[in-house]
């Protein structure tokens, strides 16, 4: 039997927090294991991610053996397995594609009497190219019956609250910049976009590989064009309530503190003005109209 996995491709600050949260906690539809996310598939892509984010497994492993450890409230939840040492060594050591299957299949064996899914929402499942898609799909759906989730936000606000989060964290960029605004606008004039902008060609990668929806943020928590129906209807599941989401309506910086969704609002530290939003919508004005000529809506109108 094959078991039945949802992976979510992003975009980062889109809500993908509150919507795996929907999903897992709103309702019983999909669960992730440990956390939210693993990022494994991107570092069985990339030896340099691995590099980057193994003193961060450590960090997990050396933590697991604290009954008191709460970094991630997952940890607190009956299926995070934080007891089993050994399981969790294994999967946050040098992770392999057999691994990560491993971990799904065995996690769906301790939730399947109680939710119809697996899941993985890392972020950076986005990043991953085309190729190397191509290049595991096939091992991947000898195990799994997979649904592909990709969450978006309107991309100006999106970009600034990506930007804004790194300013936070990155010393180098508040010496350079004054205020996260003056590194947005730099950021805007080089034009040399990450492929969380990449809104389109992201869609085409995933749809061509794997049974794939879209979901746009601001319809799904607004209430628009059917989108909750749609996404029940996709997953074959009824989702019945939505977890909040700290991004609809858009608050800036008086954005609502919600349990465990920090990284929303925290992530803001200006609030954007409407002149800012047509400037940034010009600049981004490729990737605007690339959803408009696949889709021929226009979701963020100015």
């Amino acid at each position: 039997m094959r078991v039945p996995l949802i992976i979510g491709a992003g975009t980062g600050w889109s809500a993908t927090s509150p919507l795996h949260l929907t999903l897992q906690r709103s309702n019983k539809c999909a669960h992730v294991g440990l956390q939210k996310e693993s990022h494994l598939l991107y570092h069985l892509y990339s030896d340099d991610a691995w590099k980057w984010r193994k003193p961060w497994y450590d960090f997990i492993i050396g933590n697991s053996k604290n009954p008191h450890y709460k970094n991630e409230w997952h940890l607190k939840d009956k299926y995070a397995f934080t007891e089993n040492l050994d399981e969790i060594k294994e999967l946050f050591t040098k992770p392999t594609l057999e691994t990560y299957i491993k971990y799904y299949k065995r996690h769906y064996e301790r939730i399947k009497h109680e939710y119809s899914y697996v899941a993985d929402f890392s972020n950076s499942n986005a990043m991953l190219p085309l190729d190397f898609l191509q290049k595991i799909a096939p091992e991947l759906r000898k195990h799994f019956k997979i649904k592909v989730l990709i969450i978006f936000r309107d991309p100006v606000r999106r970009l600034y609250s990506e930007l804004s989060a790194q300013y936070q964290s990155d010393e180098k960029l508040r010496k350079k910049y004054p205020t996260s605004k003056d590194y947005f606008w730099n950021y805007l004039t080089i034009g040399d976009y990450s492929i969380n902008c990449e809104y389109v060609k992201r869609i085409k990668y995933y749809k061509s590989i794997f049974s794939t929806t879209t979901i746009v943020s601001e319809d799904l928590w607004g209430g628009k064009n059917d989108s909750k129906q749609k996404l029940s209807n996709f997953l074959q599941y009824d989702i019945k309530n939505l977890y909040p989401n700290c991004y609809y309506p858009e608050m800036g910086t008086k954005a609502p503190v919600v349990e465990n969704l920090a990284d929303q609002y925290n992530s803001d530290l200006e609030d954007l003005t409407d002149e800012d939003l047509v400037l940034g919508r010009r600049c981004l004005a490729k990737y605007y109209d690339e959803w408009y000529d696949m889709f021929g809506t226009t979701p963020w109108r100015c």
